[in-house]
């Protein structure tokens, strides 16, 4: 039989597979169609083509690449199949017992497929133990490398275990295997308690990584891997000192907010910006002639922007809005809030304006704590005829401790009557104060259905991510000078055509064409098809969420349409999910572990002794409760505007 490939080349020509939606995949397999011919193998297969072979089955395992291969060099993939595994076996046959002694004879990239090989073809049987622990000893064999493969890591149980506990810094590998970040197994005979004191080991070690601090400090119970208390005070310590470090040594990112109130301000507000610098200068002249306590309340939304046009909470982390480069270097996990830079440095502006404000308006005789108390209690009656509706919140005079302590059980309370009033249509004291559950931020319910809309997985964020991101890898073109945002940008700001793009480009961007998002015009140039439907993904892409009823007819009834075809699903909660999200990450650690846990500190007596963190602590705990306040209004305003003028 006839040979079908005819080996050899530098390593840049070498197949390498990655996955099976990576964006190399059209390049890699143009290179299996170049190798194949007619011709026999000439030379003698080195463990190199044997790597190279391997990867090529994996391609060839996919249907549609094996259908495209078969198309574009007329040959029969099975045929291919059957003769790779042939030349495979041979090699291996010849070679299997000396076969950790070629690993010096392959380039270090191709480290990870030369294990997978140990691995798939059960070598490690045949390798002996003094040539298995040379090869762990080789500098590219990485432990993280070898503990992908788990026949192998048992098999070498004791050789693996070894090479773990020898060096501090594998406790990076072991923790991103308990978070769940790298699929990985562990020797059978490595013990939690050898775990443990490896990180221990290496929160002293002269090459810790913040980070990875972090990730002890903030790890969850829930884990399969217990960190105990005074391991996670170490890393807290530690972190601490890195910190410092990192700021003595000029490394960090300086930021500051101004805020000022000017009596001779002709604006009410004015913000400038200058780099990671924000100076905000609010008219106090407009607080002074303008204190109802609507427009009080309303400076918060129009001044201060807590919340957008949509009223969506403007503070929340959103899944976009970190970049791929702090993505890369920033902790990770289910069990952590996304802190951003972007989102800290929000957080700081949100807090300055806050505080700043509370403290104008009490130069005026005007307290948050009644004004808070007046929406529940005179404002809720009178606007909407709500009855019953209690708050209690601290005097002035209270300390910040007991202020603390105080004003956390309003903030359920609040909720409980909420969700009996939307439950009931009335709020029954007598009732609430028999219940004594509480209510998870999630299960606070809505007057209004479908007030919620998020994507779903598959349509919507695959549109989405290749219309507006920038790793999309679709929009950027070598023969343009401009520089563009992301593909939408590129479409909407030039005029480009198919035969501008290279192929891969146009294998992703052909996704676009099929599911009738982009098409060409007369002229060939690369359009949208429909602006609205673009807007309700740039929505979900750069908000995470639709806030329903605050959109026009129009784009509600595409939503709708999209809900029809399984594109997205409706929620009705008071909050989003990223506000429910926000309220857990400083009220308690139920979900996330880096959160502030305000909550339970001071239900049950973990907080510090300091006056100056019990008023910040009680700053964010108004912020959240102005929060909810503005959420509650709107919930009521929306139910209100659509009872007076249904659809």
């Amino acid at each position: 039989m006839q040979s079908l490939l005819n080996n050899g080349g530098g390593l840049l020509d070498r197949v390498k597979f990655y996955s099976e939606w990576d964006m190399a995949c059209g390049i890699e397999l143009n290179k299996i169609a170049d190798k194949i011919n007619v011709s026999s193998f000439e030379n003698q297969c080195k463990i190199s083509d044997i790597i190279e072979f391997h990867n090529i089955l994996k391609y060839l395992e996919i249907k549609r690449f094996s259908d495209y291969i078969e198309e574009v060099t007329h040959s029969d993939s099975k045929i291919l199949v059957k003769e790779l595994r042939k030349k495979i076996g041979q090699f291996l046959g010849v070679y299997g017992s000396n076969y950790a002694k070629l690993y010096d004879e392959i380039d270090f990239i191709e480290t990870e497929d030369y294990l997978e090989i140990i691995e798939e073809y059960k070598l490690y049987e045949k390798i002996g133990e003094l040539d298995f622990k040379e090869l762990l000893n080789k500098e590219y064999v990485h432990i993280y490398m070898v503990l992908q493969f788990k026949r192998l890591t048992e098999h070498c149980d004791s050789f693996v275990k070894e090479r773990i506990l020898s060096d501090p810094r594998n406790a990076e590998t072991i923790i991103s295997k308990y978070l769940g970040e790298t699929t990985l197994f562990l020797p059978p005979s490595l013990l939690s308690d050898e775990v443990v004191e490896l990180i221990d080991r290496y929160i002293d070690s002269s090459e810790v990584n913040i980070n990875y601090l972090r990730s002890i400090i903030t790890f969850p119970t829930n884990r399969g891997l217990i960190i105990p208390d005074k391991v996670k005070l170490h890393a807290k310590r530690k972190e601490i000192i890195e910190n410092e470090k990192i700021f003595s040594n000029g490394t960090g990112i300086e930021s500051s907010v101004s805020i000022t109130y000017p009596t001779d301000l002709n604006e009410e507000i004015i913000i400038t910006k200058t780099g990671t610098s924000v100076d905000i200068k609010v008219s106090r002249k407009w607080i002074e002639e303008n204190q109802d306590l609507p427009t009080l309340w309303n400076n918060f939304i129009h001044l201060f922007n807590i919340v957008d046009d949509k009223f969506r909470l403007t503070l929340v982390s959103k899944t976009n809005g970190m970049s791929a480069l702090e993505s890369a270097f920033s902790p990770s996990g289910s069990h952590l809030y996304k802190t951003s830079f972007g989102f800290n440095f929000m957080e700081m502006i949100a807090n300055a304006e806050v505080y700043s404000y509370i403290q104008v308006m009490n130069t005026f005789n005007i307290r948050i704590e009644d004004m808070i108390e007046w929406f529940f209690m005179k404002y809720l009656k009178d606007e909407f005829s709500i009855e019953n509706f209690v708050v209690k919140m601290p005097s002035d005079v209270t300390p910040y401790f007991e202020k603390c302590r105080s004003i956390l059980p309003e903030i359920d309370r609040v909720f409980k009557q909420y969700n009996a009033l939307v439950e009931d249509g009335e709020i029954d004291q007598e009732l609430i104060q028999l219940s004594s559950s509480s209510f998870k931020n999630n299960e606070i319910k809505s007057f209004n259905t479908n007030k919620y809309v998020y994507p779903l997985d598959g349509w919507c964020k695959t549109a989405s991510y290749l219309l507006f991101s920038d790793q999309s890898g679709i929009f950027y073109l070598p023969s343009k000078k401009e520089k563009y945002r992301n593909f939408l940008d590129l479409v909407v700001k030039d005029s480009v055509k198919k035969s501008d793009f290279l192929e891969h480009q146009l294998h992703r961007m052909q996704w676009l064409f099929d599911n009738e998002l982009i098409f060409e015009n007369d002229d060939g140039y690369i359009k949208i098809v429909d602006i609205k439907t673009v807007y309700i993904l740039k929505e979900f892409y750069y908000e995470d969420v639709l806030s329903y009823w605050h959109y026009h007819k129009e784009i509600r009834s595409l939503i709708d349409d999209f809900e029809r075809k399984n594109y997205v699903t409706f929620e009705s909660t008071l909050l989003s999910r990223n506000e429910q999200d926000y309220l857990d990450y400083y009220l308690n650690k139920s979900k996330f572990t880096n959160g502030f846990d305000i909550r339970n500190r001071y239900l049950h007596g973990t907080n510090g002794s300091d006056e100056n963190q019990y008023k910040t602590d009680y700053y964010l705990i108004l912020k959240l409760f102005i929060i909810i306040v503005i959420k509650i209004n709107d919930d009521l305003c929306i139910k209100e505007d659509y009872e007076a003028n249904p659809l």
